[in-house]
Order: structure tokens, then C-alpha cells, then sequence
């Protein structure tokens, strides 16, 4: 658990280095399991958590191990990952400036021009607006997990899910990497897209 722990500090850094948080923004947490996780805490900086800091909860977010912090008010979009992916093992939920601005223009990451991020994430849709830190956003994003690994947040930013932490946080790399080449080509007039045969030949399930 305490690597564990560490390595959420590690990728928790690698968010804020990169400008995907700001200030206290975004959450991490990683399943350990028998209905049991760890998440970041709320009001802390990315950049700054030590792991001391990791919170142990349940699915209901009550505390497992003694802490001084609260876990974050988006643990409700967390679990509704886990329960509907069980093949999920960690989740990131980050405001990538690009992608999150595609996601208050409400325009899904779906072209099919960039064969490396097919491969990765396929599709990337957007979720119907939800509050921050209610039920609403669960609920919104419940529709689209099944299918996807990428969520963009109606007016708020990205989520993406993986089997472990790293494959989740490179998935949110891949995902802001691609709407700034989305919004490179948009000053090109446009890219050209691949054929539904050669999108398949990368990604049978886009």
C-alpha cells in the first residue's frame, strides 16, 4: 500500500509539472481490491501530496486507516468507474487545458485522423454536464464507461480510466496530446481522415 501511495504522489506530481491541474484541482485513486481504495485528498496541490497525505476508503469513502485529510468530493465519479469497469484499477481526473477546452465546447475527440491515439483511446466522447462533486456526474458519465477509456466532462475536463495507474495517467497524456492536434489542424482548415478500413485496421471497436 505505501508504494501504492508513492506512486500516486509520483503521477499526482506529473499532472501538476505538466499543466494539467492548477492550484488544488484533479484527483487520482487506485483500487486495491475487496472494495477497498486509495484516493487523493481534497484541497491539496497535486504537485505538493506526500504519501502520507493518500487516503485508504472504502466504497462508501469512509476512512480505513487514520488521516487527517478527507478524500476528495469527486469520489462518487471514481467509484461509479470501479463498479461498472471491473477490469479498472485506477482512475485520473485532470483539467488539461486543450481538452478541457473541448469539453466546455462540448466537442467529443471522435475524428479519425491521429492512428496512435485510435489505438489508444479510440473515441473520446463528452459527458453531459453534472455538477462538481454531486451525484450528477456519476450519473452522466455511467452511460459512457462501458465503452470508453476517455471521458470528456461537460464544462469541466477529462477522465480516463486504466488496469493500473500508469496506463490511466498516459491515457490522459494521450488525450490532451490529441485535442492540441485537433486544435493544430482546425488552424490547417481541417485534417484528413483516415477510412473506416484503415481506422479498424487500428482499432476494431471505433
Amino acid at each position: 500500500m505505501e508504494e501504492k501511495k508513492a506512486l500516486i504522489c509520483a503521477f499526482g506530481k506529473k499532472l501538476w509539472q505538466r499543466g494539467y491541474v492548477a492550484a488544488n484541482d484533479g484527483n487520482i485513486s487506485i483500487s486495491l481490491g475487496d472494495g477497498e481504495y486509495l484516493i487523493t485528498p481534497a484541497g491539496v496541490s497535486k504537485g505538493e501530496m506526500t504519501p502520507d497525505m493518500i487516503l485508504h476508503v472504502d466504497g462508501e469513502g469512509r476512512l480505513l486507516s487514520p488521516s487527517v485529510g478527507r478524500p476528495s468530493s469527486e469520489w462518487p465519479m471514481h467509484r461509479r468507474c470501479y463498479a461498472l469497469r471491473p477490469d479498472v484499477f485506477a482512475v485520473v481526473h485532470a483539467h488539461p487545458v486543450a481538452a478541457t477546452a473541448f469539453a466546455c465546447a462540448r466537442q467529443p475527440l471522435d475524428a479519425r485522423v491521429l492512428g496512435e491515439f485510435l489505438m489508444a483511446l479510440g473515441t473520446v466522447p463528452v459527458a453531459p454536464y453534472g455538477r462538481t462533486g454531486t451525484m450528477e456526474i456519476p450519473a452522466a458519465i455511467a452511460p459512457l464507461l462501458p465503452d470508453h477509456n476517455g471521458i470528456l466532462l461537460a464544462n469541466h475536463g477529462a477522465l480516463t480510466l486504466g488496469p493500473d495507474l500508469e496506463t490511466a495517467y498516459y491515457r490522459m497524456e494521450s488525450l490532451e496530446h490529441t485535442a492540441q492536434v485537433y486544435l493544430a489542424l482546425r488552424q490547417l482548415g481541417g485534417g484528413v481522415p483516415l477510412t473506416e478500413q484503415e481506422a479498424a485496421a487500428l482499432n476494431p471497436h471505433i
